[in-house]
């Protein structure tokens, strides 16, 4: 099974000391807290081309950035720390997901080859992918599950942006853009749901996976057609009996919810502008 880091779809800044932090955030509102502590998770990961290892999530440093990124993003939608559009999400949630992929990547340039096929490169990282996706679980998972806050808080201004697009301004890009966006988004939750099947997940991890799945499904009801919550509920429900007992009550509270086939907002509008069958994909954009 693929890990949760495979499917999640960079800011740099200096990074801030524990008593530093403490000491400004007396002073900072959650934006500003958030943006600190973000800023300084990507720049201890370094740019995508040269990624270096954080330190250890024990580190009270280190978990101090993740435990402020996620506070603050718990007053996200208030005066405090406002929703603006596209605006935020290209402030808050791309360095999130940022993060969240670089964890994903440390160690891979090192094992990359010049002389490498695209087979032998894609089972490499698949492999690093998910022991990295086990060695960082701690931030990987608090790093999505801020994600999709940020995300979910998003989908207003998205649904206002698509409705108020001519028909003819909702080009096949934009339609497979927006297709994306709530593939990945249902993906994100499969992996939140499952994360407790892979080897090594610590029980508080999938705990705070799984409280983030329940909270963020019903969100993906008007993000996706009922063709992809069915696809998702099929996967799930080959994986129940796996699930431990402590969590086999929410993992099923997911599922009923998933099952929801109303179409409303995102979702009629895919529906409305799918391509006739048979029609060949959009070429990949350079």
């Amino acid at each position: 099974m693929k890990s949760l880091a495979t499917i999640l779809t960079s800011a740099v800044a200096l990074a801030l000391g524990l008593f530093g932090a403490v000491s400004v955030q007396a002073q900072t509102t959650p934006q500003e807290q958030f943006t600190n502590a973000i800023n300084a998770i990507n720049a201890q990961l370094g740019p995508f081309d040269a990624i270096k290892a954080p330190p250890p999530f024990s580190d009270p440093e280190n978990r101090a950035r993740y435990e402020t990124a996620r506070a603050a993003m718990a007053q996200f939608g208030t005066d405090a720390f406002p929703v603006n559009g596209m605006i935020s999400f290209d402030q808050v949630c791309a360095p999130i997901n940022a993060a969240a992929v670089k964890h994903m990547f440390v160690g891979i340039s090192a094992q990359k080859k010049p002389d490498m096929t695209q087979e032998q490169f894609a089972a490499m990282f698949t492999d690093a992918a998910q022991k990295n996706a086990m060695t960082y679980q701690q931030e990987i998972i608090r790093l999505t599950a801020i994600n999709l806050d940020c995300m979910s808080a998003h989908i207003p201004f998205m649904t206002q942006f698509v409705e108020g697009l001519a028909p003819d301004a909702f080009t096949g890009t934009r339609r497979d853009g927006l297709e994306k966006v709530g593939t990945g988004f249902a993906n994100t939750i499969f992996g939140l749901v499952t994360q407790s099947l892979l080897p090594g997940a610590a029980a508080d991890v999938s705990r705070m996976a799984m409280d983030s799945a329940l909270k963020h499904a019903p969100n993906l009801i008007p993000l996706t057609v009922p063709a992809v919550r069915q696809a998702l509920v099929a996967r799930m429900a080959t994986l129940e009996g796996n699930v431990p007992p402590t969590l086999r009550p929410d993992f099923l509270k997911v599922k009923a919810i998933l099952q929801d086939q109303s179409c409303s907002g995102l979702c009629t509008k895919l529906l409305q502008s799918a391509p006739p069958a048979g029609s060949p994909p959009l070429a990949p954009r350079r």
